[in-house]
């Protein structure tokens, strides 16, 4: 990426790829590496929806009182059917709420100013969002359909239907900001070697 990395900034990772595909677990990796944060957008979106004052009822207002659970936090599966079986809702979705994940992030990466080390920003979007400009490198976290798929309907416990629809809504990952590709389709002990090696290409660019 062009952003220099100054000794006043952490380098920032930015960590992409479809749903299902590990994310999670390489981000997990290297924290166990050393990496001072993961800041996940899919668990800031969740954290938005639970309590959110202002965002949950532009939420009810757009999509419906019936996307609420009682306690009045945004029920997420509920909302999730409307919206992966329809790219507008979508879209009318993501303007709601990627303004103040943005916010989020750009607030945490800021509470690391001074710091020496890597942040990582895990996202789906991350390639179409104005987050990637603030990326010093991006990891596109692959694997092979049929294992997303298997991996949404076993581990997540999605409907086969619900897990097409998700992944059918993804965006594209091939984008010249890309510095990496990390396949996880063989064994964790594959994943972590993968992994490391990113790593030391990073952990080296943080000290020259």
């Amino acid at each position: 990426m062009d952003r220099r990395h100054t000794e006043a900034s952490p380098l920032v990772l930015g960590l992409t790829g479809p749903i299902g595909c590990g994310k999670t677990t390489v981000g997990d990796i290297l924290l166990e590496m050393g990496a001072l944060e993961r800041i996940d957008a899919d668990q800031i979106v969740h954290d938005l929806m639970a309590r959110d004052r202002e965002l949950i009822p532009r939420v009810a207002d757009a999509f419906g009182q019936e996307v609420l659970n009682a306690d009045g936090s945004v029920n997420r599966p509920a909302l999730g059917r409307i919206v992966f079986a329809d790219p507008e809702k979508l879209r009318r979705l993501e303007a709601i709420t990627h303004p103040a994940v943005r916010r989020v992030v750009r607030e945490r990466l800021h509470a690391h100013a001074g710091r020496r080390g890597l942040v990582i920003v895990d996202a789906v979007k991350l390639l179409q969002s104005d987050l990637l400009p603030l990326m010093d490198a991006v990891w596109v976290v692959r694997c092979p359909r049929g294992e997303e798929m298997r991996r949404l309907t076993k581990t997540r416990g999605m409907t086969r239907e619900d897990a097409g629809a998700r992944i059918r809504a993804q965006p594209s990952f091939d984008h010249p900001s890309v510095t990496r590709v990390v396949n996880n389709n063989a064994s964790l002990m594959e994943l972590r070697e993968n992994v490391s090696g990113g790593w030391a290409e990073l952990t080296r660019e943080l000290t020259e």
